[in-house]
């Protein structure tokens, strides 16, 4: 039987002893959900205390819940459960154990249910800044990530490549609505930076493209004791395609500037250190260098979107997306100028 309340017309799905058991057997005496996260305002995580019949032990897990009707795009909902039925499985990253995925018959909501690692690794909440050992090992699973080969990623529930939701003619309009709400200055390059990114997307329209986690915050990749291992890595409701540069360009664009412990170069180079253990072909450094501004420039611009959608709309005062854009809007700004310069050097 589900459980479902409303609120303000946003319909929760809380873990209930009926799903519980569905996932382990009848033999779940009781069980006591805490609310840990609430991603986008549709997505929830819970750590579930199980107590089993005949068993003093109490032992946890972690749910997430996620409402069908929640994003625009019915896609989006379905896409983390997706991803732990299809691609999960063949990826070689250290990864939770995944118990149960199901899509409820009676609210439509999708569901999984997966291992509590709180215990053996570290959970870093926002906001956080990596040490260059955390970093390190959070390139070591990027490292992985992205030089597995599978089976296929033409899969419609995938996020599509960046380049794609671009909005060229838009952009400068965007950036206004965020200027008119006093948070940005003045940028008189932008027309040269998306003219740039114009030309450097038709140059790279036809590059392999792999799988990226894109949102790979301090939050969503947890640490094991031993940092010379790869860190494993949550919350793949971004998860999409793209050329592996993408996420690194995310890693300069976090709010609370998550990454800026060591230098930009320093970090990339550690990226492509772990990437040359693994894979022979790496490109040439000015190369790499190109592919790598191609992709912070289109990241950047894509953002560019979402501050004047959160400048039109803003988020409640105390809430956690309000204090995550006004950390972001800053760093956005200040990438933005500094792009306009790094496109203009010889």
């Amino acid at each position: 039987m589900s459980f479902v309340v409303k609120i303000s017309f946003v319909q929760i799905f809380e873990p209930n002893l009926d799903l519980l058991r569905q996932a382990f057997g009848n033999n779940i005496q009781s069980c006591h959900a805490e609310l840990i996260k609430i991603a986008l305002g549709w997505s929830r995580v819970y750590r579930v205390t199980l107590s089993h019949q005949g068993h003093s032990t109490r032992e946890s897990v972690v749910v997430k819940t996620i409402d069908p009707n929640g994003p625009a795009n019915p896609l989006e909902a379905e896409r983390e459960l997706r991803f732990y039925q299809v691609i999960h499985p063949d990826l070689c990253i250290p990864k939770p154990q995944v118990y149960f995925l199901t899509t409820d018959d009676a609210t439509g909501f999708h569901v999984i249910v997966m291992e509590d690692l709180s215990s053996t690794h570290h959970i870093p909440t926002h906001p956080y800044q990596w040490r260059c050992n955390e970093l390190k090992s959070v390139l070591h699973a990027y490292a992985r990530l992205h030089t597995r080969t599978l089976k296929s990623l033409d899969y419609a529930w995938l996020a599509p490549r960046h380049e794609s939701q671009l909005n060229f003619e838009k952009i400068s309009e965007q950036a206004e609505m965020v200027q008119r709400a006093g948070i940005w200055g003045d940028l008189p390059d932008l027309p040269n930076l998306i003219s740039y990114a114009r030309e450097s997307c038709k140059k790279y329209a036809e590059e392999k493209v792999t799988l990226i986690h894109g949102d790979t915050t301090p939050a969503n990749a947890l640490l094991p004791q031993d940092l010379t291992q790869p860190a494993v890595l949550i919350d793949w409701q971004d998860v999409g395609v793209g050329m592996p540069e993408f996420d690194l360009a995310y890693l300069d664009l976090q709010p609370f500037e998550s990454a800026r412990l060591i230098p930009r170069s320093e970090l990339l180079d550690l990226y492509w250190h772990f990437r040359a253990d693994i894979d022979s072909n790496i490109p040439s450094r000015e190369e790499r260098r190109a592919r790598q501004l191609h992709a912070d420039v289109v990241n950047t611009l894509w953002l560019v979107g979402s501050a004047s959608r959160v400048a039109l709309h803003p988020y409640p005062e105390g809430t956690y997306p309000h204090l995550h854009w006004a950390s972001q809007f800053g760093i956005v700004y200040n990438r933005l100028k500094a792009l306009m310069q790094e496109i203009n050097k010889p």
